[in-house]
């Protein structure tokens, strides 16, 4: 009875929605109705007057909507921002031919004169480099220079692949000369220099800051999103 009616209205495109559809697949809610936490299916309206029957809540009921956040739309968010529909109207129908990328930075270069003689950056030499190589590695804290990855979780052994246990080791090295430094700093900082090795370590050291600054980025970029969905919402 059941199942042929539910096979023939699937063959026929029709998906029944709400809680009378539950019928639909079977009727093992019936077995407890009433005395079991499913009373929130079989004691609703739904469920008990069927489609003809539904939407209509008897005495009782609590008919309150949810409450949601406001609708938003970044299309319009966008639209508002850039002066309305009227604007973009004027902006689409515009047939004038725009200026190519250099003039509009030549353009820019003459409206800001200090801009252009404002003197260009000098990569810093290679003693500026070994001070501030220095500086880093006798800090407060030693930044982690392995890239940014997921290392726990169930069924998941990414620790024990050659890329983490590489890096794991250039950590242990690295606090190893930490501690040699703090033991006998002017012997350490002789010998790295003496073979170049630091050079080796400090490319580790810049990788760990700029990974460090693109996930303090991220976060900051992330942070009103996750504000937005966890507070609650307004009335």
């Amino acid at each position: 009875g059941d199942s042929r009616h539910s096979a023939a209205r699937r063959a026929a495109g029709c998906t029944p929605r709400g809680m009378f559809a539950l019928r639909s697949i079977n009727n093992n809610y019936r077995d407890f109705a009433g005395t079991r936490s499913d009373f929130v299916i079989v004691g609703h309206p739904d469920f008990n007057s069927g489609k003809s029957g539904g939407g209509i809540y008897p005495p009782g009921w609590d008919t309150t909507p949810i409450k949601t956040m406001p609708r938003t739309s970044l299309v319009a968010h966008r639209m508002r921002q850039t002066g309305g529909h009227s604007a973009h109207i004027r902006r689409v129908a515009c047939t004038e031919p725009k200026p190519k990328y250099k003039e509009r930075v030549l353009a820019r270069a003459a409206s800001q004169p200090e801009l252009s003689r404002r003197a260009p950056l000098q990569p810093p030499g290679e003693e500026a480099e070994f001070e501030t190589f220095m500086a880093t590695l006798t800090g407060p804290t030693l930044p982690p220079c392995s890239p940014h990855r997921v290392t726990s979780g169930y069924a998941n052994h990414i620790k024990t692949q050659p890329v983490c246990r590489h890096y794991a080791s250039i950590q242990e090295e690295l606090m190893e000369l930490r501690k040699r430094l703090h033991i006998a700093p002017e012997a350490t900082k002789a010998e790295l220099q003496s073979d170049d090795s630091w050079h080796y370590y400090a490319s580790f050291l810049k990788q760990a800051k700029k990974n460090g600054a693109s996930i303090r980025r991220e976060h900051q970029k992330q942070l009103p999103g996750v504000q937005a969905a966890t507070m609650p919402p307004r009335d």
